[in-house]
């Protein structure tokens, strides 16, 4: 026991159990993604996602993630969370290390830029699936004009990203993460 009773859990063994719930969630998620990108009545036609088109996805929950530490952690602690979980999510993509790490900090920088104020990562993720994904051009012409998603559709999917970003206020209620 540590801190008001709460265990201590080193980063390093958090790790795996953190990039492998994502992954999971992921992984059992994406098709409630896909299909409700593919029904959505505000698009013109549907996009027809296939559940095997997860590997972007993947990248923009754990890009989320890993922006979200800066929101339960101070900076430093966040970087050096940051560091061992991108290390562990690198070995788990199972691509070549250095196109994996490159990947990773793409997607992150795309997401801080997505963020705005005040900063709402799980909009930042929705905004960063309907780029990634190409959404526009099978929206209505009005939002294909604007070249912004469709309100409705924002909407919908901040609901349904909400559910992929790791519940630190709860994980932190019973342990302290120890760097």
């Amino acid at each position: 026991m540590g801190l008001f009773g709460k265990k201590k859990v080193k980063v390093e063994e958090l790790a795996p159990q953190y990039v492998g719930t994502i992954y999971e969630v992921v992984d059992a998620g994406f098709s409630e993604i896909a299909g409700y990108i593919n029904e959505e009545k505000e698009f013109e036609k549907s996009p027809k996602l296939s559940d095997k088109e997860n590997e972007w996805f993947l990248y923009i929950v754990y890009a989320g993630n890993l922006v979200n530490l800066d929101g339960h952690f101070d900076k430093k602690q966040a970087d050096a969370i940051s560091a061992v979980f991108s290390r562990e999510i690198i070995k788990a993509m199972g691509k070549d290390p250095d196109i994996a790490l490159e990947i990773l900090i793409d997607y992150e920088t795309f997401l801080r830029s997505l963020l705005g104020e005040p900063k709402n990562i799980v909009k930042a993720m929705s905004l960063a699936i309907f780029h990634k994904y190409d959404l526009n051009k099978y929206q209505k012409e009005h939002f294909q004009k604007l070249n912004s998603p469709s309100p409705i559709v924002m909407k919908e999917l901040t609901e349904m990203v909400e559910f992929f970003l790791w519940n630190w206020q709860d994980y932190l209620n019973k342990y302290k993460v120890v760097v």
